[in-house]
């Protein structure tokens, strides 16, 4: 019996510990991919929440300007350029006063340049805005 467990000790030691070692490496590379992934999986899912939050924002301040200054500026025939160029600044205003700030800081990480991000965004609702009620 004792001839058994030596030679059990020696397989033990020549194969399963080197054998563990390998192991343990492929499980660590396997758990730092994993945890990429995580990593990517929540930035996608924060980029997307913030995103959303933008896109609602944008939206019903276009909504809201349209409602209580440019529809009343067409009423009176007085919707010119000067009068759009309030409309888009009452616009961004409210929507500068509506984001989070985690949501500008997001928007500067992605983008660069928040103003010229928000200018378009804003243009592009109008526009669609326009398309979607005549």
């Amino acid at each position: 019996i004792m001839d058994w467990i030596q030679v059990l000790q020696e397989i033990f030691n020549l194969v399963l510990i080197p054998l563990l070692g390998i192991v343990a490496k492929y499980f660590i590379q396997f758990v730092s991919i994993k945890i990429e992934e995580i990593k990517v999986k929540q930035t996608n899912a924060e980029a997307i929440k913030y995103l959303d939050q933008i896109d609602k924002a944008v939206t019903n301040c276009v909504i809201a300007t349209n409602q209580t200054y440019v529809e009343s500026m067409k009423n009176k025939n007085a919707f010119d350029g000067e009068a759009q160029k309030v409309a888009f600044q009452m616009t961004y205003d409210a929507l500068m006063a509506t984001l989070t700030t985690e949501a500008k800081n997001f928007l500067a990480m992605a983008y660069g340049d928040v103003e010229v991000y928000l200018h378009t965004l804003i243009e592009a609702k109008v526009n669609t805005n326009k398309i979607v009620q005549p």
